[in-house]
């Protein structure tokens, strides 16, 4: 695919001055290159920049779930303003995922972190997780999380950010948007723990400066 195309795995397009992530020596892959153009064209898509390319990294050797000081190595976001001043870097096969062509689709997200919340008997709650669970795999833009687990927000805040209290980090978790969200998917070769889900989110503020490198990120498993 040409530089800067909407795309899962792959070989990572960067500027010629940039550093390819890393950790440890060693690269890390890339799960995901999104060209916000495609975004905006595919629906509302306003809290992102109109344009430029938004590119994921995460370490899918050791799988880091993002609530250690030491996990924040293992994953990275880089966003590029001009799409036209990337070129494809060389990086060794086994560091990679397979490469596929990635489209955008506007759809509508249910609150998962409300329902979770609510109380329900066993047999409605497995019945509302199967509704949930229909369109698998859940690769997402924006909208409502979707929890494997507990409320992602509110986890955001209290691992990544520190904040002790889970009253205080439900407080803080208003202020966060999920920037993109990647599910396990065998047909991409990726598997992040049992079954889990990626989530990488970013508060308001930080998102409309563009300081993707504030971002956070957490897994979820079963």
């Amino acid at each position: 695919m040409a530089p800067g195309a909407s795309k899962f795995g792959g070989a990572p397009d960067l500027p010629t001055d940039a550093e390819l992530p890393s950790k440890d020596g060693r690269p890390l892959t890339l799960i995901a290159q999104l060209n916000l153009s495609d975004a905006a064209l595919a629906g509302n898509a306003r809290p992102l920049p109109a344009s430029g390319i938004l590119s994921f990294f995460y370490d899918t050797q050791e799988q880091p779930w993002g609530g250690e000081e030491d996990d924040r190595t293992g994953w990275k976001v880089l966003y590029f303003e001009n799409p036209a001043g990337l070129e494809r870097r060389e990086v060794p096969e086994e560091g990679m995922l397979p490469e596929f062509a990635a489209s955008f689709s506007p759809q509508d997200t249910l609150d998962a972190d409300a329902i979770i919340r609510m109380d329900f008997d066993d047999d409605t709650g497995e019945a509302i997780f199967e509704l949930l669970e229909e369109g698998a795999p859940h690769h997402q833009v924006l909208g409502h999380p979707f929890a494997v687990q507990n409320p992602v927000f509110p986890e955001i805040a209290h691992y990544c950010d520190g904040i002790e209290y889970w009253d205080a980090a439900e407080r803080a978790a208003e202020d966060y948007v999920l920037l993109f969200q990647m599910d396990s998917d065998e047909d991409l070769d990726a598997v992040w723990g049992d079954l889990g889900m990626l989530y990488f989110c970013i508060r308001e503020k930080d998102l409309a400066k563009k300081r993707f490198d504030r971002t956070q990120m957490i897994m979820q498993c079963g």
